[in-house]
């Protein structure tokens, strides 16, 4: 097996969907567990890195926090399971005798009318709408529209509160883990309302030894007077949380817009100077860099979904910018490996004709895993700079001087740095490539039954049921992935 890996496992958003989730790492686990003992490698990290999105951030917080505490991966897979056994609820149709059978009598006299078992989903999340789901969130007095007067634009919203409460019973916070310690990296995102911008919350340690997620717009630090140097650029806004990540943080990444209030968060704003012209508060002529020339304000965040659903971008910069800022690694860096759990099924063997059934299909297809063109784009870099390498080797081979070389390599690209917003030289094209490697899509299928608001199903039928298809689903998929890992051993 490649030694030089780095494994991450990425889980979307998906609401009540993230039982599924449960029941797929339990496979993954499991399975991957069997390959490293029969190498005498049980000791092997699994994941390196766990990133999250929306419920998927509440499994990866649930996950990393397991496995700092308990030392070992062992149980972790049970741990999670019996969260979302702590988080549903009994409908009241599932405590009617035989609702399902009863229900699928009239579809026999007529084909049009829903199964039992949809019709069981469809009024058990008509009641969490309406009631809520203790463990998960309850409603909140309505809203009147006072704007146009209209009783039909009440605004209904949700406390989530109760999803905090079961979340820290499950896990510990704040969460901060090492790599030198052997521990797994979280990554979570949210989504900053008025900036529009995604936030990656992150428990590694970034270059200064400190933890932090910086974002908005990249510049000069407005010092005037100081030199215009790396250290006196950065990004406009910085989150700090030194001790780890929170179950404030992990709730900002959940924040379903409309149906939950807004989740707020401090953030540190700094001058900063954009093309020469000011776009900040006046600093002190000759000042130098510190906090008190800096704002404090509290931020409002959204879910993570809207904008990153499949936060597989943000696992791959983060990754880069890890060994390249943090270790210092302008090569060598590890190949970063990486699975999938898509909840939203991208195809569908039918077309939808009633209401509920065109409404579920835009949500699988809006939240559905689009992260293809981003895979794509990171192997095809990956594969330019190889090929830019071989050229450098072959010019130098024929005589090519490193004068010349140089003046190439100075030259500045069109496109600039995703991570920094900074242009690019094509010498930096060169550095910290990251290889993408062995990916697997583990895909969740709509059964037959399946409505609109599947993602408010916290009925223990239906949580039990997705944990089990999950499992059995993965559990297949992962043969073919043990098959090729097995390949490599040889």
């Amino acid at each position: 097996m490649k030694s030089n890996i780095n494994r991450a496992l990425i889980f979307q958003g998906g609401g009540s969907l993230g039982a599924y989730e449960a029941g797929v790492y339990n496979a993954i686990k499991e399975s991957l567990l069997e390959v490293f003992k029969s190498e005498g490698r049980e000791n092997d990290t699994l994941f390196h890195i766990i990133s999250g999105t929306s419920i998927g951030s509440i499994n990866a917080a649930i996950l990393v926090s397991y496995v700092i505490e308990n030392k070992t991966w062992e149980g972790s897979g049970e741990r999670l399971v019996e969260f979302w056994e702590y988080l549903s609820t009994r409908s009241w149709v599932d405590n009617i005798p035989n609702f399902v059978g009863y229900w699928d009598s009239w579809r026999k006299m007529n084909s049009r009318v829903a199964s039992g078992e949809s019709a069981r989903r469809y009024f058990s999340t008509k009641q969490f709408i309406f009631n809520g789901v203790p463990k998960v969130f309850v409603p909140k007095r309505p809203i009147s529209d006072d704007r146009f007067f209209d009783p039909s634009n009440t605004w209904y919203t949700y406390d989530n509160k109760p999803l905090k409460d079961s979340l820290e019973k499950f896990a510990k916070f704040p969460i901060s883990t090492s790599y030198e310690r052997g521990e797994p990296r979280l990554l979570l995102v949210a989504v900053d309302v008025q900036e529009g911008s995604p936030v990656i919350f992150d428990s590694y340690e970034k270059e200064d030894g400190t933890r932090k997620s910086e974002y908005g717009r990249y510049g000069r630090l407005k010092y005037p007077g100081s030199e215009k140097n790396a250290e006196n650029e950065g990004f406009e806004h910085v989150i700090r949380y030194n001790d780890g990540i929170t179950s404030d943080f992990v709730l900002a990444s959940c924040s379903v817009p409309v149906n939950y209030d807004y989740t707020k968060i401090n953030v540190e704003t700094r001058p900063l100077i954009f093309g020469g012209q000011d776009d900040a508060i006046a600093v002190e002529a000759g000042s130098k860099p510190t906090a008190k020339n800096n704002t404090s304000s509290l931020h409002s965040f959204w879910d993570g979904g809207l904008l990153a659903n499949t936060p597989l971008r943000q696992t791959i910069v983060s990754h880069r910018e890890y060994w390249y800022r943090v270790k210092k690694l302008e090569s060598g860096i590890p190949t970063l490996r990486y699975g999938i759990i898509n909840l939203h099924p991208a195809k569908q063997e039918y077309l939808p004709t009633d209401y509920d059934g065109v409404v579920d299909r835009k949500n699988d297809i809006i939240y559905h895993d689009r992260t293809l063109f981003d895979e794509n784009i990171a192997i095809l870099l990956s594969d330019f700079a190889a090929f830019a390498e071989s050229l450098i080797k072959l010019a130098e081979k024929n005589g090519v001087s490193d004068e010349e070389l140089k003046r190439v390599y100075a030259e500045k690209t069109r496109g600039i740095h995703l991570a920094t917003g900074k242009k690019l030289s094509y010498e930096d094209l060169l550095k910290a490539r990251v290889d993408v490697d062995f990916v697997v899509r583990l895909e969740r299928k709509n059964d037959s039954h399946t409505i609109s608001n599947k993602t408010f199903d916290f009925s223990e039928t239906t949580i039990r049921q997705l944990i089990q298809d999950g499992y059995k689903e993965a559990k297949e998929q992962m043969k073919e992935v043990v098959q090729r890992i097995q390949s490599e051993l040889r």
